[in-house]
């Protein structure tokens, strides 16, 4: 299976928060602190989208379960 990429995405963004993973159905949500909702790291980057220096594909990878 290929590697995820996160850049650009959700998961890359200063308002995604990482440490409020959880997972259901299989996948792994977290919390964007900018609109108080669900997403998944991977998914397409709202008009909002603030990169966050120095986050990695490597260290999303470790919290999307």
């Amino acid at each position: 299976m290929a590697k995820k990429d996160y850049m650009g995405r959700c998961g890359s963004c200063i308002h995604c928060d990482l440490s409020s993973g959880y997972t259901g159905w299989f996948s792994t949500s977290f919390t964007c602190t900018r609109y108080n909702q669900s997403v998944k790291a991977d998914e397409n980057a709202c008009n909002k989208f603030e990169p966050a220096k120095g986050r990695t594909n490597d260290m999303i990878e470790k919290y999307d379960k």
